[in-house]
């Protein structure tokens, strides 16, 4: 990997690590300005502390050379939201995704409407159907305007409508919140659709014939 170029390692990881979560991050850095933007280098890190983790670089085939909009309000505030994108957003989160100039909203770019969150200042996404609100808990530096960023989550919003209780325990409706993920080459994404279903094994092994 250290004789290719940055697009040549950048590709090979994104078009093999699918599918991939997509961390629909907004923030409201030390000005008041609010941002956000999607991020595919994401995933939970654990339930004790309930930890998130996204990888923040610049997108140098797009020339960009210093930190992202929200790398720099999250090292200025050290809060985030993060909204996953269903179907219905898809279009709303590709056009956050714009490489538009510092202080441009682009939620107000992508009419959607922001709503308070309960314990940070960065704002949620009115119509997302699952959003968190975290606090920095870890910036690991990995290189140039190049960052981990580890949020504890501090409050989970989830839409009603995919909650219920069966038999004393909380479900959640995964399938009907129609969440989508980031695939292969540009501009692909799945649909969380038509799940592989596979009971896990226990030790010892049980013969099945």
């Amino acid at each position: 990997m250290d004789r290719l170029d940055p697009a040549a390692r950048y590709k090979l990881l994104v078009n093999t690590i699918t599918p991939r979560p997509i961390a629909w991050v907004v923030t409201r850095d030390a000005g008041g300005r609010v941002n956000a933007a999607p991020y595919s280098f994401f995933n939970a890190m654990g339930g004790t502390p309930p930890l998130v983790a996204i990888g923040m670089a610049p997108d140098v085939q797009r020339g960009e050379t210093g930190d992202k909009d929200s790398l720099r309000a999250i090292r200025e505030t050290g809060a985030f939201t993060v909204a996953l994108v269903d179907e219905a957003h898809a279009q709303a989160m590709n056009l956050t995704a714009v490489n538009a100039p510092a202080g441009v909203d682009e939620l107000a770019l992508a009419g959607l409407d922001a709503a308070p969150a309960t314990s940070i200042a960065a704002p949620l996404i009115a119509s997302a159907p699952v959003q968190f609100e975290c606090r920095l808990w870890r910036l690991v530096e990995t290189g140039p305007h190049s960052a981990i960023v580890i949020g504890e989550v501090q409050v989970t919003h989830i839409e009603d409508r995919f909650l219920s209780e069966e038999g004393g325990k909380l479900r959640i409706d995964n399938p009907a919140m129609q969440l989508i993920g980031r695939s292969y080459a540009a501009g692909e994404y799945v649909r969380n659709a038509a799940p592989l279903h596979m009971d896990r094994v226990s030790w010892p092994l049980e013969d099945k014939d």
